[in-house]
């Protein structure tokens, strides 16, 4: 097993505890990393984060708004056991500290793409980490590249009914009726999860929907020794293509992922309609005209201060529906603002499914030529603990108080169309 320091970055982007906001801030836009450890006479006194900077005076030393609570761990460290740490913080990098003084730093990307590369011993295929890395290469040289995704149908009544050692046997056939129709030239394959298998692709559009349809004409006319012919089948999803236009500036791993996701969602689109092959683009065409539909808008906003106290109403509509939230408290300074996304983000939470939550992080001014800019930073809890950060920016309009609401309501309108259901 490989060590962190076969993989650590170095040498590391780092920061000094006397160093400005406004200078760190420079540093983080120019390397475009995900953290800098924050480093007095070699050793590690902190790490600061582009989250922990938004909304800081320009002028405040970094000492002021680092974090304390240092992981690290030693160059010997394994992969995986580094792996384990960050799950453990949900910390998505590692300085990488030896006697004392940094010597590197490691990434969740960077140990994802690592252990991605190991392969399933059921079916010698690679993990899905290996696909993401073949993919973004595939992008940063300028290609353009499909996603098939194969998830297989009512796979676990096959174990239940079978017994897994078939089941073992059933993915095994699959994985060798991929690796037979597909070419190594312009298809990479891999065992995705448990019933789940992904190809990436340089084929052109209409030879990968062509590819498509034939992986999954073979797969239902499977042959396995033990079950009945037929019994085993298959519904995908394509996502990507050719493009008309360049693309520009991209996070070439983000938008591999979104790739898979576009994918799985045609699909699971696949099997809930009983339709061949979907792709995703065609859905997001739909989801994106749904959407448009599903989006909130602003029906009312009230603020009344009295005695440096403030009650906040937003009233949030949608066709005929109405949703109202309200906020109290201190309205100083900017308090009154941030009393409105208290409200507003309060109307919002009547929407969400049961289990999810949804906090205020934080309300920022940001000064540009042309105006200033309010950002608002959301948190979304989700049923099993975990969280997304949400933010909305918009450019400050003669009404402050509709320009703090329309900030709310651009970091969650999104998310909101996708849990709400489609008018009638």
């Amino acid at each position: 097993m490989k060590s962190v320091s076969q993989l650590m970055a170095k040498p590391v982007v780092t920061a000094r505890p006397n160093e400005t906001v406004s200078a760190v801030v420079e540093r983080f836009r120019a390397h475009e990393v995900g953290g800098m450890p924050v480093i007095n006479d070699s050793q590690v006194v902190g790490i600061v984060t582009l989250r922990d900077l938004l909304g800081q005076p320009s002028y405040r030393p970094v000492r002021e708004v680092m974090s304390r609570q240092i992981v690290t761990v030693p160059p010997t460290e394994s992969i995986t056991s580094a792996f384990a740490l960050m799950d453990e913080y949900r910390l998505d990098q590692l300085p990488v500290v030896d006697q004392g003084v940094l010597v590197g730093l490691v990434t969740r990307a960077g140990l994802m793409h690592e252990l991605g590369k190991l392969t399933d011993p059921l079916t010698e295929l690679p993990w899905a980490g290996a696909l993401r890395q073949q993919a973004a290469n595939l992008l940063r040289t300028g290609r353009e590249v499909s996603i098939i995704f194969i998830d297989l149908d009512g796979f676990g009544s096959v174990n239940k009914q079978y017994g897994h050692v078939i089941g073992d046997r059933v993915i095994r056939a699959i994985a060798d009726t991929l690796l037979a129709l597909t070419d190594p030239q312009t298809d990479f394959v891999c065992r995705y999860g448990g019933d789940e298998f992904t190809i990436i692709t340089t084929r052109s559009a209409a030879d990968c929907e062509q590819l498509a349809v034939r992986l999954r004409e073979e797969i239902a006319a499977l042959t396995v020794p033990g079950i009945p012919k037929g019994i085993v089948s298959a519904s995908v999803g394509i996502a990507g293509g050719t493009r008309t236009t360049a693309r520009e500036a991209i996070h070439h791993e983000a938008t591999v992922d979104d790739l898979i996701t576009m994918a799985s969602r045609a699909s699971t689109v696949a099997k809930a309609t009983d339709r061949r092959v979907v792709h995703g683009h065609a859905l997001e065409t739909e989801r994106s005209a749904q959407n448009n539909e599903r989006r909130l808008a602003i029906r009312r906003i009230h603020l009344e201060i009295a005695d440096g106290k403030g009650t906040a109403t937003v009233e949030l509509g949608r066709d005929d529906q109405r949703w109202l939230g309200e906020a109290r408290g201190p309205a100083l300074g900017s308090g009154g603002l941030r009393l409105l996304v208290e409200a507003a983000v309060a109307a919002m939470r009547q929407l969400l499914p049961k289990g999810w939550e949804l906090a205020v992080e934080q309300v920022t001014r940001t000064p540009r030529v042309g105006g200033d800019v309010v950002h608002v930073l959301l948190v979304l809890g989700s049923p099993t603990g975990e969280e997304q950060l949400l933010l909305g920016s918009t450019l400050t309009s003669e009404d402050v108080q509709e320009t703090i609401v329309k900030a709310t309501l651009k970091a969650m309108n999104r998310t909101l169309a996708r849990m709400l259901p489609t008018p009638v």
